[in-house]
């Protein structure tokens, strides 16, 4: 039995989980959705993980392996810390949870993650986090154009493009009410738009070019992916990037400018649509045959 983490109070990318499924039953395994929000870890003699959905008998977890795809939308840091450890504590009973959950949480945060990238050497977009509006103020006056983003924000959403130190700086101050951190990042003139590459253990399985009307090249916003070309550049990046953070498979967006690439993102649970759509490859295959040789050896 397969299992596939995800909170009961969410459906982020229905049709990810689906194709995971389909992959999972395709090997002659039976896949099992595991409600991160409803799930119990029991200490004392031992750890044990216990599942239950509402009122009904909690069954205790028992999986060959796991595949996490999110944790949720997290209310406080206690919910996101007590996650974390219900998936920590899975992976200490014994199953292989991929991604780990340590490097999910990693990878999944911007700012943990270009520390990673760039203690490695690894081209990202020059960068400011701090929690002093001023700070960020200077950012905005030094690099003229920037892009304000959530440190663990997704698809686009929420992400600004300003120009104006002051129009920044009300930014800012929004942020700073709600207990966010300021993450500004120098905006990159971008070719039209730029690549998703999508990496399973250790190599490449492929590339899109997502190509956008506006600045944002999300396919969430509207962006159209067409399949490209997989360099040996863009395949090195993507591989060594995942590799630095520490994940069994992710899909890394770099931009190619002018002065060369950069490493935008790192997604630890990318959804795979518009990039199945464009190149005719279904990531889940390969996500789910390299979890069963994992879990072999």
């Amino acid at each position: 039995m397969i299992g596939i983490i995800r909170p009961y109070e969410v459906e982020f990318n229905p049709g990810d989980v689906t194709d995971l499924e389909n992959a999972i039953e395709k090997r002659g395994y039976t896949p099992l959705r595991i409600y991160v929000d409803m799930v119990e870890i029991r200490m004392g003699s031992g750890i044990a993980v216990r599942h239950a959905v509402g009122r009904s008998q909690p069954v205790e977890v028992s999986l060959e392996g796991a595949l996490l795809r999110h944790l949720g939308i997290f209310r406080d840091f206690e919910q996101l810390l007590h996650r974390v450890w219900v998936v920590k504590a899975m992976e200490e009973s014994g199953i292989y949870v991929m991604n780990p959950v340590m490097s999910w949480l990693v990878a999944g945060d911007k700012t943990g993650a270009l520390l990673r990238l760039t203690k490695a050497g690894l081209p990202v977009p020059p960068t400011s986090v701090s929690e002093n509006m001023f700070l960020g103020y200077r950012a905005v006056g030094e690099w003229g154009r920037v892009v304000v983003k959530q440190t663990r924000g997704a698809m686009g959403y929420g992400v600004f493009l300003v120009d104006n130190p002051d129009v920044a700086f009300h930014i800012f101050s929004t942020l700073m009410n709600l207990n966010k951190p300021i993450y500004v990042q120098k905006y990159l003139e971008k070719n039209g738009g730029d690549y998703r590459v999508v990496v399973v253990g250790g190599r490449a399985i492929g590339a899109e070019f997502r190509r956008g009307d506006g600045w944002k090249t999300n396919v969430a916003q509207g962006a159209k992916p067409e399949a490209a070309k997989l360099t040996t550049e863009l395949e090195e990046l993507a591989v060594r990037a995942v590799q630095v953070l520490g994940l069994d498979y992710g899909g890394v967006d770099i931009a190619e400018t002018n002065e060369g690439y950069y490493i935008l993102e790192v997604n630890p649970t990318m959804s795979w649509q518009g990039f199945k759509m464009a190149t005719g490859i279904n990531p889940a295959d390969y996500i789910v045959d390299y979890l069963l040789e994992k879990i072999k050896r």
